[in-house]
């Protein structure tokens, strides 16, 4: 698609948009069948095995160790090579990680195909390529955008019952199987929209403002601006304070985050729940946090970016709360109404925070070295989960645990100082 044919003054639409729209459509897909589907996925590939729920949680929590370490590489690459080309190879790589899986037959198979060759593929071509291609084409409204990109995640974890249906259907194998085509076609046609470089480079303006220039012009008053915007790069972002105090922060949230997507479904099928009926409360969650990320997102343009964090933590320690006491579906749809908005909300807040502390320079690097830093969290909630169900024979302690972590993390926000003058009026 042509920028002069949707970006220019008198198309009234900015291409910005178009980018936002294949990054939706790219993370529908793969959180429904890759990151949320994984409960659906849990219990028929422990019980075909015999292995316990400590040990199949090590798939999640291999794959968040995997996106760690991977994400140091795969920052630095999305800011060489731009966004297009990292969404083409990750989404080839995660439709090899889905065949593979197809035909696993022990532990270590399942590692590699859902661990490594999968998660690498999902965690290099969803959320860091997109959002650092939006970090480059939205200054004012970068909260907006960012917010109705994550709620590509939020539809994606509604159709899990889909995948459910699949399974229950067809069964896990052939499931997987559908997902590795499915992989492919869509992260290659979404590609085609994604624009390797920054507005500037097709001779527009961020967010879409007008220039009296002509389209293919470049003035020196735009060059400036997409200096001043630039920021940090890696190495003096991590000299800063406000760095590892978002490490602190990020560890604590995605230890609840990656434990409650790997055992909510499991947990709910305890009580004696279809497979698809759970799978629903785990889309009806993702679903409801739809209106907490575009108001988070919203928000994050117009009011201080940490004390929305606080809001947003506070309201997951709630929900959280609520199903550490669980004992009937109608406190199921309870906590589904109250994680899934406060976990809305903060989605989006994360990599405004990036942008705002850090600007654009190195948005790529700097996110992905935060996520490998935050790594710990990822790794030991789902397993951590795990082990006190097989130890204790419940969730009860493993979700209050996630509660306290969740309210530590909207305390330590409050610390955290930007290292770049920030304008006035900003938050």
């Amino acid at each position: 698609m042509s920028i002069k044919a949707v970006g220019g003054k008198s198309a009234g639409v900015f291409y910005g948009w178009w980018i936002v729209t294949a990054g939706v459509v790219l993370c529908i897909f793969g959180y429904a069948g890759w990151f949320y589907s994984f409960g659906a996925l849990f219990n028929p590939i422990a019980t075909e095995f015999g292995w316990s729920r400590a040990t199949t949680s090590l798939g999640r929590s291999a794959a968040s160790l995997e996106g760690g370490v991977e994400g140091l590489i795969t920052g630095p690459l999305v800011d060489r090579f731009g966004p297009r080309f990292m969404v083409r190879v990750a989404f080839t790589i995660a439709a090899l990680g889905f065949l593979l899986m197809s035909q696993i037959n022990s532990f270590w198979m399942f590692i590699v195909s859902y661990s490594i060759l999968l998660s690498l593929g999902m965690n290099a071509g969803l959320y860091l390529p997109m959002q650092t291609a939006l970090a480059k084409w939205f200054n004012e409204k970068r909260g907006l955008a960012l917010g109705i990109l994550t709620t590509g995640g939020a539809l994606g974890g509604a159709l899990v019952p889909v995948v459910a249906w699949l399974i229950t259907d067809y069964g896990w194998r052939r499931a997987v199987v559908v997902l590795a085509i499915a992989a492919f076609v869509v992260g290659w046609a979404m590609s085609f929209l994604i624009k390797p470089h920054g507005p500037e480079h097709y001779g527009l303006r961020m967010d879409g403002k007008k220039s009296e220039l002509a389209s293919d012009a470049i003035s020196p008053a735009i060059v400036h601006a997409s200096v001043e915007a630039e920021g940090l790069t890696l190495k003096e972002a991590m000299k800063t304070q406000a760095f590892w105090l978002l490490v602190v922060i990020f560890t604590l949230t995605h230890t609840a985050l990656n434990a409650i997507v790997v055992h909510e479904i499991p947990f709910i099928e305890d009580m004696g729940v279809s497979k698809v009926l759970a799978a629903m409360a785990l889309g009806t969650m993702t679903l409801m946090s739809s209106p907490g990320r575009l108001f988070g997102g919203w928000l994050a343009d117009r009011w201080n970016l940490k004390y929305l964090y606080v809001i947003a933590s506070m309201v997951q320690a709630g929900g959280l709360f609520i199903f550490s006491r669980v004992t009937s579906m109608s406190l199921v749809w309870c906590f589904v109404i109250v994680y899934g908005l406060g976990y809305g909300m903060r989605i989006p807040l994360e990599p405004a925070m990036r942008a705002k502390f850090f600007g654009r320079k190195a948005f790529g690097a700097i996110m992905g070295y935060l996520n490998a830093f935050a790594i710990l969290g990822s790794f030991a909630g789902p397993y951590f989960a795990g082990w006190l169900f097989d130890t204790t024979g419940d969730y009860v302690i493993a979700f209050l645990t996630f509660a306290v972590m969740m309210v530590a993390a909207g305390i330590v926000v409050l610390f955290v100082k930007s290292p770049m003058p920030q304008p006035k009026t900003s938050n």
